[in-house]
């Protein structure tokens, strides 16, 4: 029973006043289904013809986050006011915004600052009003709690995880409700980068140990054995996702001159059991743009992942082969990505001769990333950066924060492909093809992955082919086929 102080706070009131109107709107959507002969009633199980019944649960429920896309992009710190005019056109897609830096929220053992996250606040209000849903990385060891002195972005003190453990069901709490709406909390980021070779303040997660057989990977399975019972009592439906992996390159077939040696952290991590204490794993991949004269495929052609079928779909290759030995099957999120220009090709960069050939390269791309990965089952995908002009220029938006032909993109397959389910891969005389529906609507996506064209016949029923930037295209339409090369094209008919 309340407490007489409790009664007499106006705070304790309104609690009871609420709790009283749930019960009595609770109590009265029961007693309609029950009254017989009202046209409101509960259909008996073997009755076809019976009215559906509808329960209008209470307001609190209005603002929860939509079901996600598989479309998602990230926004840097601090930047999503500055891309707010963005946002409405990629509603329910991932963000991954920001980080909640521990070491910022406390300083000092059980003392909670939350006046540090009010930039992260505001993005979260701003990115939860447009209908995205968050994801938040949680990273940086306070001083009092580091396992390498100095190191923010490395390992944590054994005896200091219950202490990671009690913040993270604070912050869970504080964060899951409205205006905020997080579910997804992303513990660390790049953690398989080692302290020892990484910078201690740097983007890295560097939890990675050189020295160990595994990388690090067990003490990262501590740190979820800790932090995943805590998060699960604070909000049941939150979801903790393995910090998003570098995963350099390949171990079982490494490039010259590698020994790829971090890629063993997630093995290491689920041989100490980690493999029951996240619900989703999570890896970056990142191919290089490079000019070209035939059209070659930037992602199916990188170096280290060529053998497996490029960057995107060789490293979940990996990933699940690796879960696979360890009976571990979990959804899978790549939730940093896009086309980038390297630092030793300046044709791409700001100014650079080639600029604008690489800002269409990278919404041709866009189509591949999104597709393939939806094809390969990927929980989502996120591009890096939606704000601008982003790390080696892979921002969705320019430095001024106004589209580039890739947000373009990204905001036309999200209009399209909202809803939509995926049907099967298509791909046949050297042209890569996938099928999805929406209601009655079939959209078929098609490109080569050379300098050749190859004619595909229509389907019947044909209501509209884009090119990969969203415009309406009739040239390449010859009667009922039309001519795919190395610019996807996206086909929309009737019927499944």
């Amino acid at each position: 029973m309340l407490g007489e102080r409790a009664l007499a706070s106006p705070r304790g009131r309104a609690h009871l006043a609420l709790s009283v109107g749930m019960l009595v709107l609770l109590g009265i959507a029961a007693w309609v289904l029950r009254v017989p002969g009202r046209d409101l009633q509960a259909a008996e199980p073997n009755d076809d013809h019976a009215a559906p019944a509808s329960l209008y649960m209470p307001l609190v429920m209005r603002n929860y986050p939509p079901q996600p896309t598989i479309f998602g992009v990230e926004v840097s710190a601090g930047k999503v006011p500055a891309v707010a005019e963005a946002m409405p056109g990629l509603a329910s897609s991932w963000i991954r915004v920001g980080a909640a830096l521990w070491s910022a929220v406390e300083p000092q053992p059980g003392t909670y600052n939350w006046d540090a996250l009010e930039r992260l606040e505001e993005d979260l209000r701003l990115a939860s009003a447009n209908g995205l849903v968050p994801i938040v990385p949680v990273k940086w060891t306070p001083p009092w709690a580091q396992k390498v002195p100095g190191y923010p972005c490395g390992p944590i003190k054994e005896e200091a995880l219950d202490d990671f453990a009690a913040f993270m069901a604070a912050l869970v709490r504080r964060y899951s409700g409205p205006p905020y709406n997080v579910r997804y909390w992303e513990i660390w980021n790049e953690p398989d980068a080692a302290y020892q070779l990484v910078p201690p303040e740097g983007g890295y997660g560097c939890l990675g140990d050189a020295e160990d057989p595994y990388y690090g990977g067990g003490e990262y399975a501590a740190l979820l054995k800790a932090v995943y019972p805590a998060v699960k009592a604070a909000n049941p439906t939150a979801q903790v996702v393995f910090g998003g992996l570098l995963l350099d390159c390949d171990p079982t077939r490494p490039p010259q001159g590698k020994d790829c040696a971090p890629a063993r952290f997630l093995e290491g991590a689920l041989r100490a059991g980690g493999g029951a204490y996240f619900d989703i794993l999570a890896y970056h991949a990142y191919p290089h743009w490079f000019r070209r004269g035939e059209p070659v495929d930037w992602d199916l052609n990188h170096f280290a992942w060529r053998h497996r079928g490029g960057i995107l779909l060789g490293k979940l290759d990996f990933l699940r082969e690796v879960m696979g030995r360890y009976g571990v099957d979990k959804p899978v999120f790549m939730n940093e990505g896009g086309l980038l220009c390297h630092p030793t090709t300046p044709d791409c960069n700001e100014g650079g001769a080639f600029k604008e050939l690489f800002h269409q390269d990278q919404a041709n791309y866009a189509v591949r990333l999104f597709m393939r990965g939806w094809a390969a089952g990927l929980k989502g995908i996120t591009w890096y950066t939606l704000n601008g002009p982003g790390w080696r220029e892979g921002g969705l938006l320019d430095a001024d924060q106004k589209p580039r032909p890739a947000y373009r993109t990204l905001r036309f397959l999200v209009s399209r492909f909202r809803g939509a389910r995926y049907v099967g891969e298509v791909s046949r005389n050297g042209v890569e093809g996938y099928a999805f529906q929406r209601g009655g609507t079939r959209l078929t996506v098609y490109w080569r992955n050379d300098g050749m064209t190859t004619p595909v016949a229509l389907p019947s029923g044909v209501a509209a082919v884009y090119n990969y930037r969203g415009e309406p295209i009739t040239a390449q339409v010859q009667g009922n086929t039309i001519s795919v090369g190395f610019e996807p094209v996206i086909v929309e008919s009737t019927g499944p």
